[in-house]
């Protein structure tokens, strides 16, 4: 495979990806601003969607307030916003364009009427829709398009490669909700309703990520903090944890590849050792310094990242 369809297929991955959690987060804090305490400003939650999709400084530099429809429209439409869902679904369409002959008409179908959706929302008709509604469109494309890319595909060298941007994408967002609900939670006053508050956040986590459930039956209880920063890292069943797509990125890597055995210095090889070190890790461990521990992960995630377009996706 050339790689520019290999740049394409991942980098159509990753975006389609990125469209998915950032939709889920908003969509997760938009019902939370409507059933938070009082004592939880509208301005604290926008501020949280803003920073999990990377957006504060941009969005602070454009706009004088921090209005609710404000900053859904800046993070679902701007153009001009490289974090917003419609620049995502832009880039996603232009790398699957580049990749036509490599994917099934199915699969791009889903994709280009994915485009000509967000494409045709203006202002006035996305604040007729709702936050909700919007959200929910953008989740069923992506449902239909994940549905596409596994049972319309040959499961070969190219959905490999989209397989692997799709999970180095969601290890990313997963670990930038969770770096932002600590952030969050660190900055409730230990006062009276300090719990509650904890209780709010944590759950608000676990929705984003679509984890409440699963965790509830896991732990038999409404998770805590702990549990949760637990599941979402360290569950190797569950498919949005950290270490569940570790698992599959390294997999894909040794499918591509196909060799028993790699250098100390190879990409194939910092996958695996960035697995162990982290499916190895004890709970305890992460929540001595849970902020460093997520921004050290983050940074290895990237740095496997841009090894793999090193060896694969440089042309």
């Amino acid at each position: 495979m050339l790689s520019r369809i290999a740049g394409n297929l991942f980098w159509m991955g990753r975006y389609l990806e990125r469209t998915e959690h950032i939709s889920r987060f908003a969509q997760a804090h938009y019902f939370f601003s409507i059933d938070a305490p009082r004592s939880i400003k509208k301005e604290h939650i926008l501020e949280s969607v803003l920073n999990m999709a990377g957006s504060y400084v941009e969005y602070i530099g454009s706009q004088n307030k921090m209005e609710t429809m404000e900053v859904a429209r800046f993070i679902g439409l701007d153009e001009f916003n490289t974090s917003s869902i419609k620049h995502s679904v832009v880039k996603a369409r232009e790398n699957a364009r580049g990749a036509k002959d490599s994917i099934s008409s199915e699969l791009w179908e889903s994709i280009n009427t994915y485009y000509h959706y967000i494409n045709s929302m203006d202002a006035a008709k996305f604040e007729e829709i709702g936050i909700y509604d919007f959200s929910k469109k953008v989740l069923e494309f992506n449902s239909v398009i994940n549905g596409n890319i596994d049972n319309s595909l040959l499961h070969d060298e190219a959905w490999l490669i989209i397989h692997l941007g799709q999970h180095i994408e969601r290890t990313t967002q997963v670990i930038r909700m969770i770096v932002t609900k600590i952030n969050d939670i660190n900055r409730i006053p230990k006062k009276e309703y300090y719990n509650m508050l904890e209780l709010f956040e944590n759950v608000n986590l676990l929705k984003s990520t679509e984890a409440y459930d699963m965790s509830k039956i896991f732990y038999r209880e409404v998770p805590n903090v702990s549990h949760s920063l637990e599941f979402l890292t360290l569950n190797r069943n569950f498919p949005k944890s950290v270490v569940y797509n570790l698992r599959h990125i390294e997999n894909c890597l040794l499918r591509i590849t196909n060799l028993s055995k790699h250098e100390t210095n190879s990409l194939e090889f910092y996958a695996s050792k960035l697995l162990c070190s982290v499916q190895y890790a004890m709970i305890q461990e992460i929540e001595k310094e849970p902020l460093a521990f997520y921004h050290d992960l983050l940074n290895k995630v990237a740095k496997l990242a841009d090894m793999l377009e090193t060896k694969y996706l440089q042309y």
